[in-house]
C-alpha cells in the first residue's frame, strides 16, 4: 500500500485582489473586515494576486500585514517583476499569471485556485454546446443527510440538501445550492465564478453566504432570520429574498 495519495481538490482559497499599493489603507480595510467576523480569519491561507496593479507594491510588509491579522499567505497571482526572488525568501508559491474572480471570504474563500480545469471545461462544453444548439448538461448533487459541524461538502454542479446545515458546516458547488431544511453554516455557490448560481433555503439561520465570490456576513443580523430564502446576485451584489 502506498503512503500517501496525490489528489486534487475543490477546496477553495482566499484570494487577495490587491488595488492599492498603500499598505495603510490596506491594513485599514482588513482590520473592519476580520471585526466583522474574527473567528473565520484565523489561520486563514490566502493569495495575493497583483494583476489589478500598475505600480510596484512591498511584498514583504504586505505579507506582515497580514500576519498581523492571523491570516496565512501561501502564494502569489501574478506577481511582479521584483517578487520572484522575495517569493522564495517569504516561502510563497507562485501561482502563475492569469485573470481569475476571487472568493472574498474565508476561503474559505475566495478563488478555488487548484481547480481551474473544472471551470474551463464547464465553459468549454457551454461553448459546444451552444454552437450545436444542444443543451448543457449539469451534474447534479443530492445529499440525503443533514451536514455536520465541521463538515465540508463539496459539488461539482448543483447541490440539493435534503437536511439541515449545521452551524459550523461549510456546503460549497460549482452551481446553485437547495438547502431542503435550515442553513445554519456557511454556503458557497458558483464558486468557479458562476454569477447565475442560486442559494435557497427554507430557513435562512447562515453564518455567511456567499455567489460567485461576493459575499455577505450575518453574525449580527436578524433581517430575513429563520425565513425561507432566495439568495443570488443582482447587478454584482447579493439579494436576498424572503420566500
Amino acid at each position: 500500500m502506498a503512503a500517501f495519495n496525490l489528489k486534487a481538490g475543490l477546496n477553495p482559497i482566499t484570494t487577495l485582489l490587491i488595488q492599492t499599493t498603500d499598505l495603510a489603507q490596506i491594513q485599514q480595510e482588513l482590520k473592519a473586515k476580520i471585526e466583522q467576523a474574527p473567528k473565520m480569519f484565523i489561520r486563514l491561507p490566502c493569495i495575493f494576486d497583483f494583476i489589478e496593479l500598475e505600480e510596484k507594491i512591498d511584498l514583504p510588509s504586505l505579507y506582515l500585514v497580514c500576519h498581523e491579522f492571523g491570516m496565512l499567505p501561501i502564494g502569489v497571482k501574478n506577481a511582479q517583476e521584483d517578487h520572484h526572488e522575495l517569493l522564495e525568501q517569504l516561502e510563497l508559491a507562485d501561482f502563475g499569471k492569469g485573470k481569475s474572480k476571487p472568493t472574498r471570504i474565508p476561503k474559505a474563500v475566495s478563488e478555488v485556485a487548484p481547480t481551474n480545469k473544472p471551470a474551463i471545461a464547464a465553459e468549454t462544453l457551454a461553448a459546444e454546446a451552444l454552437v450545436a444548439k444542444k443543451p448543457v448538461s449539469v451534474k447534479t448533487t443530492v445529499h440525503k443527510f443533514p451536514v455536520r459541524s465541521g463538515q465540508q461538502l463539496t459539488a461539482e454542479g448543483d447541490l440539493i440538501i435534503f437536511g439541515l446545515v449545521n452551524t459550523g458546516a461549510e456546503v460549497l458547488a460549482g452551481g446553485s445550492i437547495q438547502v431542503f431544511g435550515p442553513l445554519r453554516g456557511r454556503a458557497l455557490a458558483g464558486i468557479n465564478g458562476n454569477t447565475n448560481a442560486t442559494i435557497s433555503c427554507q430557513s435562512l439561520e447562515a453564518e455567511l453566504v456567499a455567489i460567485a465570490g461576493e459575499y455577505k456576513l450575518f453574525e449580527n443580523s436578524e433581517l430575513h432570520r429563520s425565513q425561507a430564502s432566495l439568495i443570488q446576485l443582482d447587478d454584482g451584489r447579493l439579494n436576498i429574498d424572503s420566500l
